[in-house]
């Protein structure tokens, strides 16, 4: 929680101001996305340094990992597991091993998802059965 902010919410209390409330939500949620970006960071380097600690650096045996836990998240989606932790312990390895296969080919992971990101924002097209199709 952002400094002062247990002051502003008790101000805020007595006051009922909106403006004081909607000052107060900006704060929370800028404060919550800084956390998110630099945790993010700093999962990203952990997984990174696990990977090296591992002397995983076969790039080809990394993409098998990726391909493994991709199945994983195919398994379970495909019966309906949408809330399983499985599906979440699946989606998370993936991330781990595409995160060390990015590291282990000198690529961040960041930049290789901004990279496409920048790619595709402008795109048009529509979205059929579920799935967006770029137009040509």
């Amino acid at each position: 929680m952002p400094e002062g902010i247990y002051e502003q919410l008790q101000r805020w209390k007595e006051t009922k101001d909106l403006a004081l409330a909607s000052d107060i939500c900006e704060e929370m949620v800028n404060s919550i996305s800084e956390w998110y970006r630099r945790d993010a960071n700093v999962v990203i380097a952990e997984v990174m340094e696990w990977g090296r600690d591992k002397h995983l650096n076969d790039p080809k045996a990394q993409l098998n990992k990726v391909i493994e836990e991709v199945g994983e998240i195919a398994h379970e989606i495909t019966r309906n597991k949408y809330g399983s932790p499985e599906l979440v312990d699946a989606i998370g390895d993936s991330l781990v091993t595409i995160i060390i296969l990015s590291d282990i080919l000198g690529r961040h992971p960041i930049k290789c998802l901004d990279s496409a990101y920048q790619e595709i924002k402008n795109r048009s097209g529509k979205t059929e059965n579920g799935t967006f199709v770029k137009e040509s």
